[in-house]
């Protein structure tokens, strides 16, 4: 009976232990997502750094993505009786895409669930598209090991087998192409609205505006919804300019788009197309009233 009642207390003593496990995700979790597609096979090594308060969950997606580190904050909820650890929507870079720099991104969740060992720890789960876009972006399946080691990922990426090339830098974006007018447009008013719409069958476009080399619309992606846009023209400027940067080529380049100018009650339908040498501009300037 001794003996037994002993295995009794181990027994309670290691499920009482456990549920502690699966209640904390915090640290760093290291692997390599893959993703099948019509006969490609595409990577993204990846490290999750995880903080955790409560079911609340916070930090950092860091991966390399062909020719650029990347890192995206990312917000979660940790689940510890099902030991489901859930990503909320962020940007990723699209596995079809040329580059990271140009390389167009979609939005994306995750869902995992953590194994724990005697040995080791993991995470294995998805990174899920929208539903937009489910058909062009099919599930990137992980395994994550936790790892002691808190290094970031660009510290220790010599030590990974696949990584021949060191010269990996964080994403830059700098508004530095020519532009081109494509349009001159005298207005009435001094405040007009903007829509910008995809041109033609939605493939993944993104664009920022710019308001005489002002960022006015951050990067966004074109879709059959508008990106609307109100802006003020500055009567003192000879003119202003309205520009569209690409922030990439989308799946079918160029980045082409249409721009639906009101000016009072008149209505402009301009065609744009940018890309990584030029930046579709229209120049507009201010009736003058005399009085």
């Amino acid at each position: 009976m001794t003996d037994l009642f002993k295995k009794i207390i181990l027994i309670n003593i290691l499920f009482s232990y456990l549920p502690c496990i699966s209640q904390n995700v915090n640290g760093h979790w290291f692997g390599t997502g893959k993703v099948e597609y019509h006969g490609t096979n595409n990577q993204y090594l990846t490290e999750l750094v995880l903080r955790q308060a409560g079911k609340k969950i916070t930090g950092e997606l860091n991966y390399y993505f062909k020719d650029a580190f990347v890192v995206t904050p990312i917000q979660g909820n940790y689940d510890a009786q099902n030991r489901t650890l859930t990503l909320k929507e962020f940007e990723l870079i699209h596995f079809l895409a040329i580059n990271a720099k140009d390389g167009i991104t979609v939005n994306i969740t995750g869902k995992f669930i953590l194994r724990v060992s005697r040995t080791e720890s993991d995470l294995t789960g998805s990174f899920i598209s929208d539903e937009a876009h489910r058909y062009t972006t099919p599930p990137i399946n992980f395994i994550l090991k936790k790892s002691n080691d808190t290094l970031p990922l660009h510290l220790i990426r010599d030590s990974i087998e696949t990584l021949k090339d060191s010269s990996y830098q964080p994403i830059k974006k700098e508004n530095t192409r020519r532009k081109d007018i494509v349009r001159e447009l005298s207005v009435n008013s001094s405040n007009l609205n903007l829509e910008f719409y995809d041109n033609g069958e939605i493939d993944y476009d993104s664009i920022s505006v710019y308001q005489n080399d002002k960022l006015v619309l951050p990067k966004s992606m074109l879709n059959y919804d508008a990106l609307k846009l109100s802006i003020k023209l500055d009567e003192t400027l000879e003119y202003t300019d309205i520009t569209m940067f690409a922030n990439n080529v989308g799946l079918i380049p160029p980045n082409t788009a249409v721009l639906i100018l009101y000016d009072g009650k008149k209505r402009y339908e301009i065609q744009l197309t940018s890309d990584f040498e030029k930046s579709a501009t229209i120049r507009l300037r201010k009736n003058k009233i005399n009085n």
